[in-house]
């Protein structure tokens, strides 16, 4: 095997390294006597000690000696001189290998299987890329590699891709089941929600509602309950709220009437703009989130305003769910676990958003590990997502980054980035990626993503027809 370089300096887990050989780059995993490493950064040094102005030097951040039992640290520098060799296809599978493996691509410049611990899905995990990086086609093989595992996950689909993405993808016994928001579209069943299931504090994710009309609500709901059961429908809700103004009118006591009538406006508002979403029955959330399933939420043909509620109603219902379930409390329960995937999480949990969905998931980041609810977030826009959120994704994977507030965002969000994976992330090509955190053992890892064999149905955009003249009885049309 041919030799990557010489140890010339080090200390600590560093070293530095004269580089011998081309296949060497910025994420090449070494080994170095018993050791391995990662080559942090590279750079041509002027230092007499390495023998020359113009030496290409590598600075590798030493991880650890394997053992039987795995990776155990190094407690003093190497010796200067140690020869150092590019890791070889089994010692870097060996390294990477843990009890939950996946894997959606390859060390990158070997053969080597990525693998990375699947089983952290529930201490969340951020994708975050430019446009065009390849986020899309990374998401997709993160999720058909869970989907092989059995988990079930639940997607919500702005765009509407992923359902097109996982047909061409081999996703073994797991069922892909889609669901509309708003519209109808053919082959899908659409997402409703049952009306009879929120509470008055529920609907203040569909519209803005103050102290006083929430009580009114309450009270208007409960008038609902006593004559129609557990089984009602919006128009019911309304029917209940225009005979509760037509009361205030007779006794001011109990509710003020122009509190009533403010409040009728606002949920004949809300009806009108979730058409079609409000129902008697509804999609049963518990029935979405089964093993070997792969739930999307296509909300594509909807408004912002509508996704966001419709995004903050599924997280609600995703945690209370899971309490329910492992508490053993009364109330809708969701049996098993599961990895809620939210693309372009930007528009869900903004930092500048004032909206309930961005509250809703920061509960899931924040308390959704206890219960078995992992968060995977993916957006091209890092810098406009809530640190709070980013801050409590354990695993980062990045692609192609050149914004500087995206990347200052970044730094600030996550413990484990470095300054030097950082500087790297606008050198990456299209389906290369970063992966730092929980799910690898390694300080980061270097990956190219695997390829999805998508149809190539790429038309010319200016193809644009003449217009053709007909003549008619002697006139041009």
């Amino acid at each position: 095997m041919e030799r990557a370089g010489l140890v010339v300096e080090s200390g600590g887990t560093q070293c530095t390294i004269k580089v011998t050989s081309d296949a060497v780059e910025t994420g090449s995993i070494l080994k170095l006597g018993k050791a391995f490493g990662i080559v942090t950064g590279m750079r041509f040094s002027e230092d007499e000690k390495v023998g020359g102005r113009h030496t290409l030097t590598a600075e590798v951040q030493v991880f650890g000696e394997t053992t039987g039992k795995g990776i155990k640290g190094i407690k003093k520098p190497l010796e200067p001189y140690t020869k150092a060799y590019p890791a070889s296809v089994g010692e870097l599978e060996g390294l990477l290998d843990c009890l939950d493996k996946i894997s959606f691509g390859k060390v990158h410049g070997t053969d080597a299987r990525a693998f990375v611990n699947g089983g952290e899905y529930d201490r969340h995990t951020a994708i975050l890329a430019s446009t065009g990086a390849g986020k899309s086609f990374l998401t997709a093989n993160l999720i058909k590699e869970y989907s092989l595992k059995g988990l079930p996950i639940l997607i919500v689909d702005t765009h509407g891709e992923f359902q097109k993405l996982l047909k061409q993808m081999d996703v073994g016994d797991s069922v892909i089941d889609v669901h509309t928001v708003g519209r109808q579209r053919q082959g899908m069943e659409m997402f409703t929600i049952p009306v009879s299931t929120l509470s008055c504090h529920d609907f203040t994710h569909f519209t803005s509602l103050n102290e006083n009309q929430v009580h009114a609500l309450d009270m208007v709901l409960n008038k609902v309950y006593n004559t129609k059961g557990d089984k009602y429908s919006m128009d019911d809700v309304l029917s209940a709220c225009d005979e509760l103004a037509e009361e205030a009118e007779d006794n001011s006591k109990k509710i003020h009437v122009e509190t009533a009538n403010a409040l009728g406006r606002r949920l004949k508002g809300m009806a009108r703009s979730f058409k079609n979403i409000f129902t008697v029955d509804g999609t049963d959330i518990n029935s979405l989130v089964e093993p070997y399933k792969i739930t999307i939420i296509d909300t594509s043909l909807s408004t912002q305003g509508v996704r966001q509620s419709v995004v903050s109603y599924i997280s609600k219902k995703l945690l209370d769910g899971r309490i329910n379930k492992k508490h053993s409390l009364e109330g809708e329960t969701v049996d098993n676990v599961v990895l809620f995937v939210v693309e372009e999480a930007h528009n869900y949990g903004g930092a500048s958003l004032d909206h309930s969905c961005k509250r809703q998931l920061q509960r899931i980041a924040s308390e959704g590990r206890k219960f078995g609810v992992g968060l995977l977030v993916v957006s091209q826009k890092p810098s406009k997502i809530d640190e709070e959120i980013l801050s409590q994704c354990n695993t980062g994977i990045y692609m192609h980054i050149t914004n500087p507030r995206d990347k200052d965002h970044i730094r600030r969000s996550f413990e484990s980035i470095s300054d030097d994976i950082i500087k790297e992330l606008d050198s990456l090509d299209v389906g290369e990626c970063i992966i730092t955190g929980a799910m690898v053992k390694l300080p980061f890892l270097l990956c190219t993503v695997d390829k999805i064999n998508m149809p190539d149905k790429k038309e010319s955009k200016l193809n644009f027809k003449k217009p053709e003249k007909i003549k008619t009885a002697g006139f041009d049309y």
